[in-house]
């Protein structure tokens, strides 16, 4: 193959491209590269691979008089590219970061259960979220106010689900601003010879509370929200529609 003559002339016009024009093709390459999924030292080489053919496509075709545009279009936008456990990217093995799964939203009561769920765990800001939901009345201090770690505690020693007591003591209370809550500590609706019951400590009326959960699901195998509502055994049967709609809408809130 005869190698082409190359002069001073073209010496200097393939310098003075390559300058003018490296900013634009290593931007491009450095984007085009790391949306395509690679990172760190793989993206730094792709990029540079990339550079040089197309810094040798605007050299050759600027010293032969055809011109070459840089379109754009060029630099397509693609997906990442999925990796599992462990995939090869050129002669690297890389390990994909493994990250935690989105938890599918609960739309309806028959699929919260009573019983303590090991697989869901409730996110590491409960306590804020829990204490945004709350009502505070003036003057006066909301009994639920930091309490998130209460019901979790009850929860775990009486094995139930810590989002759904959490949740029923926000439709039992008015989110912490009734006058049961503030007045006599019941933040759960309990009731002794048709009366609201007097606590000494909000902790004490949350015990009884999962307590009662507990009672229901292993000794009557009530075992969803759903059927909780429809029983009577926590809320009048009337109300049941609408208690079990309030219940779920502080769930959804909560985890």
């Amino acid at each position: 193959m005869k190698i082409p003559r190359v002069n001073s002339s073209n010496i200097s016009s393939a310098v003075s491209l390559t300058v003018k024009s490296s900013r634009q093709i290593i931007r491009g390459t450095k984007k085009y590269v790391e949306q395509a999924g690679h990172k760190g030292k793989c993206a730094m080489a792709g990029a540079v691979m990339l550079s040089s053919v197309l810094s040798s496509q605007l050299i050759s075709n600027k010293i032969t008089g055809n011109g070459l545009k840089i379109d754009r279009d060029i630099f397509v936008k693609t997906k990442p590219i999925p990796l599992k456990e462990s995939a090869y990217i050129g002669s690297r093995l890389i390990s994909a970061i493994k990250t935690e799964r989105k938890k599918p939203v609960i739309k309806y009561a028959k699929d919260v259960t009573l019983a303590g769920e090991k697989d869901r765990t409730l996110p590491q800001d409960i306590n804020t979220k829990f204490n945004q939901l709350l009502i505070t009345k003036k003057n006066k201090k909301n009994p639920l106010k930091n309490k998130a770690g209460v019901f979790i505690q009850k929860a775990e020693k009486y094995n139930i689900n810590p989002a759904l007591l959490m949740s029923i003591s926000m439709t039992e209370s008015a989110r912490g601003s009734s006058e049961a809550s503030i007045n006599k500590n019941n933040v759960g609706g309990i009731m002794k010879n048709n009366r609201l019951r007097r606590f000494n400590k909000v902790e004490d009326c949350i015990d009884v509370m999962a307590e009662t959960i507990a009672n229901h699901h292993y000794k009557r195998n009530i075992d969803t929200l759903e059927e909780l509502a429809y029983s009577g055994k926590y809320c009048d049967k009337k109300a049941a529609k609408k208690w079990m709609k309030d219940v779920m809408f502080y769930m959804q809130k909560l985890i």
